[in-house]
């Protein structure tokens, strides 16, 4: 095998959907009459947090339309950035009637007040019947809060020097706002805009258009200061690259342009062209987070630490990617684990979920903590083992597929990126092309569980077989995404390394309880779930300094590489591929 294919292995995936434009603004609506109301059961705060990811998601696919409404979100966002600073209560918002800049944002604080838009306003803001979103994976997936950015601001505010805001669309449209309410607060005069990036992932490039331009040359007549607003970097940082090399090209100094991010790269690993001497040569700086957490979370036990509470002897603990692990705490007593699970529409999705699957019996009863954390009760005692498989054991992991065929159902996704997955993984693994074509059936299209792992299962007191973390998995950055319930029966198989007799049970259970029959479509989703964890635990352990996590992960891929080469042999293969 070769340790540097690792880097280029096939795991994460676009994520986008086609949604309905009005569903959108409907959400939106809901959550400002909620702000706007006596108040009910939510933090204020988290009505607002929510609202505001949400007005910068439908802000980011108006400009993109080149939609009339965008400017009339805009100005919603900027008002619910400035109230989620101030810590405004619900009845304490408002919206400037004040100076504003040539996009239409207040410059100043403090402010003339006047009412939040009403709902009612919203509604007349036209958007296409259809849009294309994904999650903001910041928000959704890494626990980046949008006051990191306006602590970050607040450090770097050093008035009188105006600043103009930059942000990166999809989630620097949100980030924008909260930096240039930060700065206002602070009595400093901040304008914003935002672009958007085009072109090869790793060689992105922004072009300003005439208005940008002129906002641009306004900027650079008063003096200002250029902030460039983004989560990331990424593997390349080409989109922060992209955009600062548009703003020197628009005749701002490079000295004048600081790159706001929430992490620190090296420079030497961007895969941007000539990555390490253009990051270099602007100024940048990264968000703090971590300030937003419950106030009950004590013991850290993410990034793989959680084992240490569950495991006595470390020749046990499965493989992590730490460095991907959700942020995770037990509580101060010791009695939950508190995980992010996801702000906005991403985590109220996933609490629907996890609601689901604790009222169906197969899992625990989550908590909304606020600010995206979810709480659950705290299992003590240690995960399961593959070698522990037995006839209860098999039952459970087919009735919880089966529940999750009938209760978590989506529209049929597109099969293109589990192809293009299954081909470039198993070339980089194998040196040689994937035989055939495969042909992933969509038979039964849900939001899968994702993680069907032995240590992903726990005990109840009772001695039943509990799931955890069976909400955020099936639809997070990461292959597959919504797909056949096949990917959890294949799952299941893999991980458990059940023979076939085991084999035959858990489907014959399976067909059973959901009254469908997966034998046909099973090859495929075979081989395409064994290619991605070889390619995860391949990427993982190039990623990762940690010696003992990296060998774990190595043994990991040669596990995956060993059912690969069993499940081509030629009766499998003819079945998984057609």
């Amino acid at each position: 095998m070769d340790d540097s294919s690792g880097y280029r292995m096939y795991v994460f995936r676009s994520g986008r959907r086609d949604v309905p434009g009005r569903r959108l603004v409907d959400e939106l609506a809901v959550d400002l009459q909620a702000i706007a109301g006596p108040g009910g059961a939510e933090r204020p705060r988290d009505v607002v947090l929510r609202a505001l990811i949400r007005a910068g998601e439908l802000e980011s696919i108006l400009t993109d339309a080149g939609a009339e409404g965008a400017s009339a979100l805009a100005q919603l966002t900027d008002d619910l950035a400035a109230a989620l600073i101030g810590g405004d209560d619900a009845g304490a918002l408002a919206i400037a009637d004040g100076p504003t800049s040539d996009h239409g944002q207040p410059d100043v604080w403090p402010r003339p007040a006047r009412r939040l838009a009403t709902p009612e306003a919203l509604m007349a803001v036209e958007v296409p019947a259809t849009v294309s979103t994904s999650p903001p994976e910041g928000f959704s997936f890494y626990a980046l809060h949008p006051l990191d950015s306006a602590r970050l601001a607040e450090r770097l505010a050093s008035p009188p020097a105006p600043v103009r805001v930059v942000g990166i669309r999809s989630i620097g449209t949100t980030l924008s706002a909260v930096t240039a309410a930060a700065l206002r607060r602070q009595r400093i005069r901040a304008g914003r805009m935002t672009v958007r990036p085009s072109g090869h992932p790793y060689d992105r490039r922004v072009e300003l258009d005439a208005g940008q331009l002129r906002w641009v040359e306004d900027g650079i007549a008063e003096g200002a200061r250029f902030w460039v607003v983004d989560e990331g970097p990424g593997l390349s940082g080409s989109s922060f690259l992209a955009a600062g090399d548009s703003l020197v090209r628009a005749g701002v100094p490079r000295a004048s342009i600081v790159f706001l991010g929430s992490r620190a790269p090296d420079p030497d690993a961007l895969v941007a062209p000539d990555g390490a001497r253009r990051w270099r040569s602007f100024r940048s700086e990264r968000a703090e987070g971590g300030a937003q957490l419950p106030g009950d979370a004590g013991e850290p036990i993410g990034a793989g630490a959680w084992r240490r509470r569950c495991y006595e002897d470390e020749s046990r603990w499965p493989p992590s990617w730490t460095s991907m692990e959700r942020l995770k705490y037990l509580s101060r007593d010791e009695r939950r684990i508190l995980k992010f699970e996801g702000m906005g529409r991403y985590g109220a999705e996933c609490l629907e979920r996890a609601h689901g699957v604790f009222q169906a019996g197969f899992g625990l009863e989550p908590r909304d903590e606020g600010q995206g954390f979810f709480s659950y009760p705290w299992l003590p005692g240690r995960p399961l083992q593959a070698d522990e498989l037995s006839a209860a054991e098999l039952e459970r992991l087919a009735d919880y597929c089966a529940f999750r065929a009938s209760a978590f159902p989506v529209p049929s996704p597109a099969a293109d990126e589990l192809i293009a997955m299954a081909r470039t993984n198993f070339s980089l693994e194998m040196r040689r092309e994937l035989p055939g074509e495969l042909h992933p059936e969509l038979a039964r299209p849900v939001i899968v569980d994702g993680r069907m792992d032995p240590h992903e299962w726990r005990r109840s007191a009772s001695g039943e077989l509990v799931k955890v973390d069976a909400c955020g998995h099936g639809d997070d950055h990461f292959l597959p995404g919504p797909a056949d319930i096949a990917w959890d029966l294949a799952g299941a198989i893999v991980e458990w390394r059940m023979p076939r007799g085991a084999r035959r049970a858990f489907l014959a259970r399976y067909r059973r309880r959901s009254g469908d029959d997966p034998e046909r479509r099973l090859p495929a989703y075979l081989l395409a779930y064994t290619l991605l964890r070889l390619g995860h635990a391949a990427m993982a352990a190039a990623s990762l300094a940690d010696e003992g996590e990296a060998l774990r992960l190595s043994a990991a891929r040669h596990r995956y590489r060993a059912a690969l080469i069993e499940g081509l042999r030629p009766a499998a293969a003819s079945r998984a591929l057609g």
